[in-house]
């Protein structure tokens, strides 16, 4: 509501910027004095963590379950499963690190809001700018995980993720987390691999492109996003020697992994 004390104050701001400040300024004091007379002011978008799942994933006190957009950590044991290697340390070092700014998180959205899980897609910052997901994955204490379309913080996520890897920092110790060769897995493994492989055949389905590695190991490539492969096209990838980052799952009987970014594939020269 519009009082006669803000209009007063309006007044005022013209008067004097018409007659003492630079021309540049008039802008921002034209700006200044809409906020007056509506009685706006800015709002921050600080929210505070009640609890911490794991390393990617909080509970705010709002009662709102955030997944951290750009990594996946180790998971924690949970619903009679085991923990994975340092997902209880990553999970320590996420909690301290909120601690010490009082819990205080400002969140940006991701352009997809919600998982399968129902859970709140978000990048999560602390108070001095600090971009949770990046940080993470500096430190070695997670992988980069795409999901388009939340791809804003990429470059910054591979950046940082690469600077883990070349000081094998945490995670970078382990031997499943080194760039192997299809024969060199068991192949009972699942999980995280960085799989070093020439593409034996290429299959294009109506929904997919479908590449098959060694030792009958495929990576599954929906078209939808085929947008994000500016520099290469998957489908001529036939013969190429590649390196492929990602989880290795089984799906129907085969060993897949799912690429959704360039991120997760670089060609070897």
């Amino acid at each position: 509501m519009i009082n006669s004390q803000s209009i007063i104050q309006f007044k005022k701001a013209l008067y004097w910027g018409a007659f003492f400040m630079p021309v540049q300024n008039m802008f921002r004091i034209f700006v200044i004095s809409l906020l007056l007379l509506t009685g706006c002011e800015a709002k921050s978008d600080y929210q505070y963590v009640k609890w911490v799942y794991d390393g990617d994933t909080l509970l705010l006190k709002d009662g709102r379950k955030i997944r951290l957009i750009g990594m996946n950590t180790p998971e924690v044991a949970h619903h009679k499963q085991k923990g994975q290697r340092y997902g209880r340390e990553a999970t320590e070092t996420l909690r301290e690190l909120l601690k010490g700014a009082n819990n205080k998180v400002r969140l940006e959205r991701g352009k997809k809001a919600k998982d399968r899980y129902k859970r709140d897609l978000a990048h999560v910052f602390l108070p001095d700018g600090t971009d949770i997901s990046e940080w993470m994955l500096q430190q070695g204490w997670a992988t980069l995980m795409v999901f388009p379309p939340n791809t804003r913080y990429i470059n910054d996520y591979r950046k940082a993720e690469r600077v883990a890897q070349l000081k094998k920092r945490r995670i970078w110790r382990q031997k499943t987390h080194q760039i192997q060769k299809p024969r060199q897995l068991k192949r009972a493994y699942r999980g995280y691999v960085r799989l070093k492989s020439t593409i034996k055949s290429i299959k294009i389905t109506k929904n997919n492109i479908i590449l098959e590695l060694d030792q009958k190991i495929f990576i599954k490539l929906a078209k939808q996003n085929l947008n994000y492969f500016n520099h290469y096209d998957p489908k001529k990838l036939l013969h190429q020697e590649v390196i492929i980052s990602g989880l290795l799952q089984k799906y129907r009987g085969k060993r897949i992994i799912r690429l959704r970014h360039p991120a997760q594939l670089t060609l070897v020269d």
